[in-house]
């Protein structure tokens, strides 16, 4: 997943944008982004994590070389999460996910992801099992 998806998403429940996003690990890649326009992202820079003004410079040139390998992204409002396994944001919805996995995921991450995913969190969370 790249950080200008948090541009374009929102969440599947009540289309709450922007998302919110915890990085667990990220790689830098090598490619060529020079003849992008900048700021690449219209209304919102994950990056930076703030709306889009036109009076500021972006590093869209950098953040667009980062790919987020492992993380979450969540609804605040509901508290729905999303994991990121392998660069890919699993957006799916709750009887499309896997429990187990899921569980999985976030007692492998539990020291980075919020609290309150941890305890309340939709679909699936560590307090309920």
């Amino acid at each position: 997943m790249r950080y200008w998806a948090l541009d374009i998403i929102a969440c599947i429940y009540d289309k709450n944008h922007p998302l919110e996003l915890i990085v667990f690990n990220e790689e830098k890649e090598d490619i060529k982004v020079e003849d992008i326009p900048i700021p690449y992202c219209r209304s919102y820079c994950g990056y930076l994590r703030e709306n889009i003004r036109s009076d500021k410079k972006y590093p869209c040139i950098d953040c667009l070389k980062i790919e987020i390998v492992e993380g979450i992204v969540y609804c605040k409002r509901c508290l729905h999460w999303y994991p990121i396994k392998n660069g890919i944001l699993i957006m799916l919805p709750d009887n499309k996910r896997n429990r187990r996995s899921d569980l999985e995921f976030l007692e492998r991450h539990k020291d980075k992801v919020p609290r309150e995913i941890l305890e309340k969190g939709k679909p699936f969370n560590l307090a309920s099992g």
